[in-house]
């Protein structure tokens, strides 16, 4: 039976075996998402203080813009950093399927 799945490309074979290659914060995936974070986190506040900001019995213009503010760059920071983990995690997994081949 031969396996189908290629080596992963982050890993470079040695004599010992399989030795992951350190990418770091900087990582081109990673960086990538950020960036579209960041550009998710800039629309996403255009959207609030043109659409939603109201002047309220309780809340003035100014007080409604800023809480909308600290909404979108609350969440967009939460989605942010679970996506980060995860990504992170993927990058050196630390199992790998094992093929067992059945006679």
């Amino acid at each position: 039976l031969k396996c189908s799945l290629s080596f992963p490309w982050h890993l470079q074979e040695t004599g010992a075996g399989a030795m992951a290659v350190a990418q770091g914060f900087m990582a081109p995936g990673l960086v990538r998402g950020t960036l579209a974070f960041l550009m998710l986190g800039c629309v996403a506040s255009m959207v609030s203080t043109m659409c939603f900001v109201k002047e309220r019995k309780n809340i003035s213009r100014d007080e409604s813009r800023r809480l909308g503010l600290v909404v979108v760059w609350t969440s967009v920071f939460c989605m942010w950093l679970m996506w980060a983990c995860i990504y992170m995690h993927q990058m050196v997994p630390l199992a790998y399927p094992q093929h067992v081949v059945r006679a």
